[in-house]
């Protein structure tokens, strides 16, 4: 059996596979976006009139203009705006995944367009060496970086393949070699596909940690990283301590409660981004862990912020009082508090975000 490391780089890629007709243009008006709820699909965006910015709930933010695209492989919950204040309620035809033959177009907001973005929602199959985990989050492929990669996101490819009968099988196909050439083009793609070490139940961490508010499941989970369900969740139990899907409450619990300390977005719309459809459900759940409802901790960190600092001593040695506590006293002091033990906590940018309730 031929092993991962000895494979060609074509050999890799040719497992990586898009399908799905779930294509659509939308106009964006002048003041105007929609955002993407989390899921297990992959999203891919492309600007064909004027500009727009993306915003990922994990932190990454890109600015696009004409014949920019971005790839989500993460399935992470995301925004598009033509202005950085723009509403963005859930695109809801996005959401239904509707399969088309000719993608219908959109309009999103009032007044003229003045942004055109293509946008497709497909299901990926990687390579057996791959998982979500080893990916990128966000692929964005720029028309302006040189190499073949520009020649094929021209301005008018997108809009000429996504005229006629069967356009939306002929832009999944376009997408698929976009993804592949914007792989082939990382330096890290063969690191990406074929790991030299690979620890399951780390990566899974790491997917939940990077995402907490998708759609998690026990199968979901071990399908993500290429193991058996039964195997994945006596494994992962073992090396956490915990079950699966309490390691993703406890992760939307301290997303949640990030948001809330931020203060910028209501309650109801810090539910929909830790995952939960119905904001009594959430409240509930957020009430029985931390001890607080999240209005109540909300109004605790309001209170918090409006108390005025304590005016510093006149002159403080670096080190008084720190001295004899040692390294590893010191060191405890700044481990980040995160119930995964995975490493630091991803400050989260769902603020940018901005979701509406539709």
């Amino acid at each position: 059996m031929q092993r991962a490391e000895d494979k060609s780089l074509s050999g890799l890629l040719s497992g990586l596979e898009l399908r799905g007709q779930t294509w659509c243009y939308s106009d964006l008006g002048q003041d105007a976006g929609f955002s993407v709820p989390p899921g297990d699909a992959v999203l891919f965006h492309a600007v064909l009139h004027g500009s727009a910015r993306i915003a990922c709930a994990g932190g990454a933010m890109v600015e696009l203009g004409v014949g920019d695209a971005v790839i989500v492989l993460s399935g992470e919950a995301h925004a598009l705006r033509t202005s950085p204040a723009a509403p963005a309620s859930t695109h809801a035809f996005l959401r239904d995944e509707a399969e088309v033959d000719i993608p219908p177009t959109l309009a999103i907001g009032p007044g003229r367009t003045t942004a055109r973005v293509l946008s497709g929602k497909l299901r990926a199959t990687w390579p057996g060496e791959a998982n979500r985990a080893t990916l990128p989050a966000l692929l964005s492929l720029n028309q302006n970086d040189a190499g073949p990669l520009a020649a094929l996101l021209r301005p008018e490819a997108l809009p000429l393949a996504g005229i006629g009968p069967g356009s939306a099988a002929l832009l999944t196909r376009l997408a698929a070699m976009l993804l592949m050439a914007g792989l082939r083009a990382d330096p890290r793609c063969r690191q990406l596909f074929s790991p030299a070490r690979q620890d399951p139940i780390a990566d899974a961490l790491r997917l939940i940690e990077a995402n907490p508010a998708a759609n998690w499941t026990v199968e979901r989970l071990a399908r993500s990283v290429g193991m058996g369900r039964s195997n994945f969740a006596a494994h992962f139990t073992q090396a956490v301590g915990r079950a699966p899907m309490e390691v993703v409450a406890e992760q939307r619990m301290e997303h949640a409660a990030g948001l809330l300390r931020q203060g910028k977005l209501k309650i109801a719309e810090i539910s929909e981004l830790a995952g939960y459809g119905s904001e009594a459900a959430f409240s509930r759940r957020f009430t029985r862990h931390f001890g607080l409802s999240p209005s109540q901790m909300r109004e605790r960190e309001r209170r918090v912020a409006d108390k005025p600092a304590a005016a510093p001593p006149a002159f403080q040695p670096l080190l008084a009082g720190r001295l004899g506590q040692g390294t590893t006293a010191l060191a405890r002091q700044h481990r980040p508090a995160t119930p995964l033990g995975s490493g630091p906590r991803q400050q989260s940018s769902g603020v940018l975000l901005g979701f509406k309730r539709d």
